[in-house]
């Protein structure tokens, strides 16, 4: 593969006649190589250069696309100063890592980055667009590795695998845990396939843990680990064997094929096998009985439901009713430091029986009164938490009064009764 450098600038005409002599910004796009083996990265380099500075950061591409992994390290994005001609620049680049998943053609289309950067000889900032060329780069498999499935380039493999206890002469109700750990260098983990295989022996019973995938890169270069486990639980008498396990993969380096191995083992558990034919005649006759004792509660339930749940139902409409349900909501809602919503409960709370004494009434308005002011006068802040905390004890104290006639009832509450706004002067 050659190296190939790709180095232009663009100029977009989006500025107002009086900016026209001004220089415009310039867009430099750098690619070290266009091939790729599938699970390699490529580094692409976009550099944003402006005559004066950025005012605010350019906003860059993100390039993804379908079986294209594009990764953005900690410190993709760095600052950056270039003389031209004899005029020192500022900017910005941003270092991607392009990795094709798969054989084959990626067209990268044309993309748009504003930039926004202050002008030569004028306070207001310049926003303007630049636009990068298309790119094109491929996946390709190395010649020997075609009958590779699934496709793994690496510079290092390696498995081990961890076993808990012992496998042999197992009891029901024993387990054992199997961990394999694959690490790799010079690709991503999460190129490595499921590495655990299935397990189908009598007496034993799988329960695979979720992949632990940790995924480093360091100038430009992967690596990483991934780690499968499972429980293998013993539930009867059987025996037989763990299946090896064997990953293929392609050796940067070597530039051959080679295969990373795990040992199988055997299992094997005690007792009698587990039981899963037919179970012992059944007593039909009791079976009968029981179906149409069964039947007949269940006609005399369907008989019964319109008025049980008739009678739920007027339960609920009770409770919702109610002042003690009204005043969860009403508590709810200070403990919310919701205005609106408190006003709201607060009317319907205290015109439900018992009547709330006026006394009451008038110290929770005041109360009230000044947390609105605090949120809507002339400087809007946020009321202070002891003004919201001082209004539950006065309603869990509040007591009541028998409802004697509608004109002893208090007048309905609503924001504008309680909250008095003044207009800025």
């Amino acid at each position: 593969m050659r190296l190939l450098a790709i180095s232009f600038a663009l100029v977009v005409s989006l500025l107002a006649p009086a900016q026209a002599q001004s220089p415009l910004p310039v867009v430099d796009v750098q690619i070290d190589e266009t091939a790729a083996i599938p699970g390699q990265f490529l580094t692409l380099r976009i550099s944003i250069l402006v005559p004066t500075w950025l005012s605010t950061p350019a906003e860059f591409p993100s390039l993804e696309m379908p079986n294209l992994r594009v990764i953005l390290s900690d410190r993709s994005t760095t600052p950056l100063s270039k003389q031209i001609e004899g005029e020192n620049w500022s900017g910005v680049s941003r270092r991607y890592l392009l990795s094709p998943m798969v054989p084959g053609q990626f067209n990268i289309p044309p993309q748009d980055i504003l930039v926004t950067y202050a002008g030569p000889d004028q306070s207001d900032p310049i926003t303007t667009t630049v636009q990068t060329e298309a790119i094109a780069i491929e996946g390709v498999i190395p010649s020997g590795a075609e009958g590779l499935n699934p496709f793994i380039a690496a510079e290092d493999l390696t498995l081990t695998q961890e076993v808990s206890d012992q496998t042999t002469g197992l009891a029901a109700g024993d387990s054992v845990v199997r961990t394999v750990t694959a690490t790799v260098s010079g690709a991503s983990p999460f190129m490595l396939p499921p590495l655990l295989p299935p397990v189908e022996i009598d007496g034993i019973r799988a329960y695979p843990d979720h992949p632990e995938v940790t995924e480093s890169e360091d100038r430009g270069v992967l690596s990483g680990v991934r780690i499968e486990s499972e429980t293998l639980m013993a539930e009867g008498g059987g025996s037989g064997q763990v299946a090896p396990i064997d990953v293929r993969w392609f050796n940067l380096k070597s530039g051959k094929i080679e295969v990373a191995t795990l040992d199988g083992f055997e299992i094997s558990v005690d007792g009698p096998p587990l039981v899963s034919g037919p179970a012992e005649p059944r007593n039909w006759t009791l079976g009968l009985v029981i179906l149409v004792g069964c039947s007949g509660a269940a006609f005399i339930g369907w008989r019964a439901w319109p008025h049980v749940t008739g009678a739920l139902q007027s339960r609920k409409s009770a409770r919702l009713a109610s002042k003690s349900y009204a005043q969860n909501a009403l508590l709810t809602a200070i403990s919310a430091q919701d205005l609106p919503e408190t006003l709201r409960c607060l009317d319907v709370w205290a015109n439900r029986a018992p009547a709330t004494r006026p006394e009451t009434m008038e110290r929770i308005s005041e109360a009230l009164t000044v947390i609105g002011q605090h949120i809507y006068g002339r400087s809007p802040d946020s009321a202070a938490p002891e003004l919201w905390q001082s209004l539950p004890p006065m309603i869990q104290q509040s007591g009541g009064r028998p409802h004697t006639t509608a004109q002893g009832a208090l007048p309905p509450l609503n924001p504008s009764g309680l909250i008095k706004r003044t207009a800025p002067s």
